[in-house]
């Protein structure tokens, strides 16, 4: 007896999502790990819970992920604009467009004026996989092909700013293109798509540099 049309399709689909689903989030860290070994720079947009309701979200990223550096430039909301955080392997830098000052502080304290969620996570595996429990929670479509679903919460001890962050990272170009924060009680604290992504011939000079005038802080 031939196999109906309808019911080999239903098997390949089965295949497809079994096979997906056997990948753990480390093995998909690691794909994204290696895609991401030469600099890069992208755009995040999307919408951010701040104290005046949801506001538009817009920030430009760039990073040398083998050197554990990343730069984001906040463009949106207008409280963020001007303003950006340098990620180093050590230490989160702020600068304050306001007050011209640049705060310097370890990862552990680190946090974003006016931003609801730690910024440190994006695009950076090495931070997922050391501060965030991980499961895989299966494949969905987007515009850019499909993509794994992985569900991330803090570690006992790590202070974030959310309770849970989902992450969609592509398959045959492993990179995130979406994040998730949500606080404890469910809600979004942020919605966010990466965009625009491409390989970039960046330094670290350039990843570091701040206003010669700025005042530096420390805590």
């Amino acid at each position: 007896m031939r196999e109906r049309p309808q019911l080999r399709k239903v098997f390949g689909l089965v295949a497809l999502l079994s096979l997906a689903l056997a990948q753990s989030p480390q093995e998909i860290l690691g794909r994204m790990v290696r895609n991401l070994d030469a600099p890069w720079q992208a755009e995040v947009r999307g919408e951010v819970q701040g104290q005046a309701g949801r506001e538009e979200f817009r920030a430009r990223v760039y990073a040398i992920s083998r050197q554990g550096l990343f730069r984001i430039e906040f463009l949106k909301p207008p409280s963020l604009e001007g303003n950006f955080t340098v990620i180093t392997d050590k230490e989160v830098w702020n600068y304050l467009y306001l007050t011209n000052q640049l705060v310097i502080s370890s990862k552990e304290k680190a946090q974003v004026p006016g931003l609801g969620f730690n910024p440190a996570l994006l695009g950076n595996a090495q931070a997922l996989a050391e501060r965030l429990d991980l499961r895989l929670l299966g494949r969905v479509s987007t515009p850019q092909g499909p993509a794994y679903r992985l569900l991330g919460q803090p570690k006992p001890g790590e202070n974030l700013g959310f309770r849970e962050m989902e992450l969609w990272v592509l398959e045959e170009d492993p990179r995130p293109v979406r994040f998730l924060f949500r606080d404890e009680e469910g809600r979004v604290l942020a919605d966010l798509q990466v965009v625009g992504f491409q390989r970039a011939n960046l330094t670290p000079a350039q990843l570091k540099r701040y206003p010669k005038d700025a005042q530096v802080v420390r805590r």
